[in-house]
Formats: structure tokens, C-alpha cells, sequence
């Protein structure tokens, strides 16, 4: 599996930080976690294409985590120098999926030639070469943790999530697990895990690998939060960039 991190940031505008979106790709199948604002741009520098793209998953509903999901489907549906033929899915939970039908697809049209399959992401998913296991998060009604499955290797996203004992048990022994780690310990914000926190988890659950994402503004060095963590995890830690590549 291919993981390349096209948003490491969050609703607040950065220079250095797109928005949250997650590029995975495995056996040719490739898939969207989150599609912030500027993810379509973010693919490019990547050196990937949107026309490719085979579903997306949405975490929650909070508009850094979803805002060009709409611009994702007007370009498949516009492009001209193309003519897509497969279907584009959705996965996401209840509440967006409502989400998006009321307000998302009355804007869009129906193509000849593909459809927009939209859905709401059970426990349990089979899509293309992945096993996905979907689980609720603390944070917002509607959150969730998704986790990838593929050839005896595995990543999980955690979305916005605070320390919860379900998501220990949804990253159990994962090779990768791209974490929310908003602030460092002393800013710790309700609904997000802080870096020590992420730590814990990380060490709780076993993981291989840990990465630190979803960074706001801190008034301190983002480094510090690997600091941090690693007072707690003793595994490999990185602190995430925009357009970091990692293969499992």
C-alpha cells in the first residue's frame, strides 16, 4: 500500500498546510480519506490525478474534512479531455450521507457514462483489494476512524478523535496509524487527541508506525509534538508534510 499525506493540516489556512485529504493506493485501486479544501490541487503536485480516484471516505462532516468533495465530482463530470467510465463511490457516515443528498447532490447532474454511488460505511467494507473496518470516534456525532486492510499490511486514519478505548482496539498492532494530533499536550482541546496522547494510543495499541497529522498553529515548533509522543511511544514517530510518501 501507497499513502501520501495531501493535507497535514487543518480549517485554518497555512502556507505549509493543505487542508485534511489522504491519498491511499493499492493493486491499482485508489481512494480519497477526507478531501479538504484544495485536496484536487494537492493530487497534482502529488503527481496523481483525480480522474483516477475510485471512492472516497469521508471522517466527519466538518467542511476541512469534506469542502472539495464537490469540486472532486463537478471535474469528473465536466472534464473534457476525458470521458470517465467507472464509478466513483462514497463511503461516509449517516449524517453526511444525508448531508449529501440534500445539499450536494441536487447541485450535480447525472452522467451517461458513470454513477456516483454513495453509501453509508458499515463496520465492515470490501472495496476493491482493501478490507476496511469503519468505527466511531469521540468527537462529533457522525466521526469515524477508518481502517485499511491489504495484503497483510495495515493503516488506519482516526479522523478528529479524542482519547477513546475504541480506537485503541481499531489501530490494534496496525503498520501505520495517521493520527489527529491537534496540539501539543499543554493546549489539549476537547474532541482531539493531543500528543501525548497519540502516544498513548500508539503504545496501547501496538502500532509499527505512528504519524503525527491534522497539526494546528501552536506558537511552538510542531517537532515538540513528537517530543511528546515520544515520551510515551517508543516506536518510530513522524511528524507529518504535506505530500509525504509512505509505503507499507
Amino acid at each position: 500500500m501507497k499513502v501520501i499525506i495531501l493535507g497535514s493540516g487543518t480549517c485554518v489556512p497555512s502556507l505549509n498546510r493543505n487542508a485534511p485529504g489522504y491519498y491511499l493506493e493499492a493493486e491499482g485501486c485508489r481512494v480519497l480519506v477526507d478531501c479538504g479544501s484544495g485536496t484536487l490541487l494537492q493530487l497534482e503536485k502529488a503527481g496523481m490525478s483525480y480522474k483516477d480516484i475510485d471512492a472516497v471516505f469521508i471522517t466527519h462532516a466538518h467542511p476541512d474534512h469534506f469542502a472539495d468533495l464537490l469540486p472532486l465530482i463537478h471535474a469528473l463530470l465536466v472534464g473534457h479531455e476525458m470521458k470517465r467510465k467507472k464509478d466513483l463511490s462514497l463511503f461516509c457516515a449517516k449524517e453526511f450521507l444525508e448531508y449529501y443528498e440534500k445539499a450536494i447532490a441536487p447541485l450535480l447532474w447525472m452522467s451517461e457514462e458513470f454513477s456516483i454511488i454513495a453509501k453509508e460505511a458499515s463496520d465492515e467494507i470490501s472495496f476493491g483489494p482493501f478490507h476496511i473496518f469503519s468505527a466511531g470516534t469521540v468527537h462529533s456525532s457522525d466521526s469515524l476512524s477508518y481502517r485499511f486492510e491489504n495484503g497483510g499490511k495495515s493503516v488506519v486514519f482516526t479522523g478528529d478523535a479524542d482519547y477513546d478505548p475504541r480506537l485503541i482496539a481499531h489501530a490494534h498492532q496496525a503498520d501505520l496509524l495517521i493520527a489527529d494530533c491537534s496540539f501539543p499536550d499543554s493546549m489539549k482541546a476537547k474532541g482531539h487527541l493531543s500528543a501525548k496522547e497519540c502516544g498513548m494510543v500508539a503504545r496501547e495499541a501496538e502500532v509499527k508506525k505512528l504519524v503525527l497529522s491534522h497539526l494546528y498553529p501552536s506558537g511552538s515548533p510542531d517537532s515538540e509534538r513528537v517530543n511528546e509522543s515520544g515520551e510515551i511511544y517508543k516506536g518510530n514517530i513522524l511528524l507529518a508534510e504535506d505530500l509525504m510518501e509512505i509505503v507499507l
